[in-house]
C-alpha cells in the first residue's frame, strides 16, 4: 500500500479516514454524555448565573457597601465564597467534573478497538511517496512547561504523551474529545465547515481585498481547522506548527486524508524558526487560553514579526473577558482552573490584547481586539489581530 498512489476514494477509504470509528455503544455512550454535559453547562449553569443575579449578588453588594464589578478580581472572590456554599453550585461542579472524567472514558473505549487502524493509516500518509504535505518534528524541541506538563482540558498525558516514536494517541484522543467538548457546550457543526473557514470569512469581511499566498497557522493542534485555508485560499502555501509531536503526527494524516495539502512543523510559537515578514497571514485557533501570562505576548509579537507587510494576523479564542460574562459565569470558570484542566483560563481573561499589542509596536489604527459572530451554530469569539501597514519597514520589538 504505502508504493500506491494516494487517490481521492483511497482518501476516503474506511481504512484510511481519520475519524475515530464509534461503536454503536460507543455511540449510545457518546451522546449519553453530551446530554449530560449540556444539562450542566446550559442549564445547571443558567440556574447558577439567575441565582447570583436575583439573590447572592444584591445580598453581597449590601454587605460590602459597594456594587459588584465583573472586572474586580476581589468581588470575584468573594462570590466564590458564597455561590460555593449553595447546592446548585456544588452540584454543578460535581456533574462538571464527573462529566468531563467520563468524556475521555468514552474515548479512550473508542481507541481501545480504533487506534491501531489509525496508526496504521499514520503509518501509511507517513510514507506514502505521493503525499501533497509534509511533517517535521523536532526532538530536540524543548517543549514548554505549560504544554510538556499540564494535562489540559485534562486529557490522560497530555498534549505530549507518547509511547513509541510515531505515536499519535495524543492526537487522537484530543480530536476526540475536542469534537464532544464543543457538542457538550451546546455547539452544533455546520456541514462541511470549520473553525477555519469561520475565520477566512471575517478576514474577507474586515479587508476584502486581501489574497493571501502564504499563510501559517500557530498551536494548530490536530489540523481540524488547518484544513480549511488552502480550501479558502487555493493555490496559497499553508504552514503550521505546534510544539506537541503528537498532535502533528495526527494533524498531517488528517491533511493529507483530506487532500489539504499543507507543511506541519514541530516549534514553539513563542520562538518561531521563520525569518521576519515571511508569511502573508498568520492565524490561531484557541491558542491564547492555553498559553502563559508571560507566553501571550511572546506568540503575539512572533506573529506580528513574521508578517509581511500588507499581511494580516488574525487569532480567535474563547470568550471568558470580563464584561462580556457576568460575575457568574466568572466564578464558575475560575472552579476550571482549579478543578478541570483549564489552568490558564483566567490569565486570558483579564489579558489586555490591545495593550499587548500597542506594547509590541502595532499602530492603534491597525489593530482590533473585539467578540465577534453571532452565537449561531458556529459561535461567538474573542478575535485579536491587526493588519501591517504596506509601508511596515521598521523591526518589531519582540516581547521581553
Amino acid at each position: 500500500m504505502p508504493g500506491r498512489q494516494l487517490s481521492n476514494a483511497n482518501r476516503n477509504s474506511t481504512e484510511l479516514d481519520m475519524h475515530l470509528h464509534l461503536t454503536h455503544d460507543d455511540g449510545v455512550r457518546a451522546r449519553f454524555m453530551i446530554d449530560l454535559k449540556r444539562r450542566v453547562n446550559l442549564g445547571m449553569g443558567a440556574e447558577i448565573r439567575a441565582r447570583s443575579e436575583s439573590t447572592h449578588e444584591p445580598a453581597l453588594a449590601r454587605t460590602l457597601g459597594h456594587p459588584l464589578s465583573v472586572k474586580s478580581k476581589t468581588d470575584r472572590k468573594a462570590l466564590i465564597d458564597v455561590l460555593e456554599q449553595t447546592h446548585v453550585y456544588k452540584a454543578w461542579a460535581c456533574m462538571t467534573y464527573i462529566s468531563q472524567g467520563m468524556m475521555w472514558e468514552i474515548v479512550d473505549g473508542v481507541l481501545d478497538h480504533d487506534l491501531d487502524r489509525l496508526q496504521k493509516a499514520f503509518d501509511f500518509y507517513k510514507t506514502n511517496p505521493n503525499k501533497i504535505g509534509s511533517l517535521k518534528l523536532n526532538p530536540n524541541l524543548k517543549v514548554p512547561k505549560n504544554i510538556l506538563n499540564t494535562e489540559i482540558h485534562r486529557q490522560p498525558g497530555g498534549f505530549c504523551y507518547e509511547t513509541h516514536a510515531d505515536d499519535i494517541t495524543s492526537g487522537a484522543r484530543y480530536n476526540g474529545g475536542g469534537l464532544m467538548y464543543s457538542a457538550g457546550k451546546g455547539r452544533k457543526p455546520v456541514a462541511g465547515k470549520s473553525g477555519g473557514d469561520w475565520v477566512a470569512e471575517q478576514v474577507h469581511k474586515l479587508y476584502p481585498d486581501f489574497a493571501p499566498k502564504k499563510i501559517l497557522e500557530i498551536g494548530c493542534g490536530t489540523g481540524r481547522n488547518t484544513t480549511a485555508y488552502p480550501k479558502a485560499y487555493p493555490g496559497a502555501e499553508v504552514h503550521a506548527i505546534d510544539c506537541a509531536a503528537g498532535l502533528l503526527r495526527f494533524a498531517h494524516a488528517y491533511a493529507e486524508c483530506n487532500g489539504a495539502p499543507i507543511h506541519f512543523a514541530q516549534m514553539d510559537a513563542t520562538a518561531l524558526d521563520y525569518p521576519d515578514e515571511s508569511f502573508d497571514m498568520v492565524v490561531s485557533h484557541i491558542l491564547g487560553h492555553e498559553t502563559t501570562q508571560r507566553g501571550l505576548p511572546k506568540w503575539v509579537s512572533e506573529s506580528w514579526r513574521v508578517l509581511k507587510p500588507g499581511g494580516v494576523m488574525f487569532h480567535l479564542d474563547v470568550t471568558t473577558q470580563p464584561g462580556f460574562l457576568k460575575l457568574a459565569d466568572l466564578v464558575m470558570n475560575d472552579w476550571q482552573v482549579r478543578f478541570n484542566g483549564e489552568p490558564f483560563w483566567m490569565g486570558w481573561a483579564d489579558a489586555d490584547l490591545k495593550a499587548i499589542m500597542r506594547d509590541i509596536g502595532i499602530p492603534e489604527d491597525a489593530l482590533f481586539a473585539e467578540h465577534m459572530g453571532t452565537g449561531g451554530p458556529m459561535g461567538q469569539w474573542f478575535c485579536h489581530g491587526a493588519r501591517k501597514p504596506k509601508t511596515w519597514s521598521s523591526k518589531v520589538k519582540r516581547a521581553a
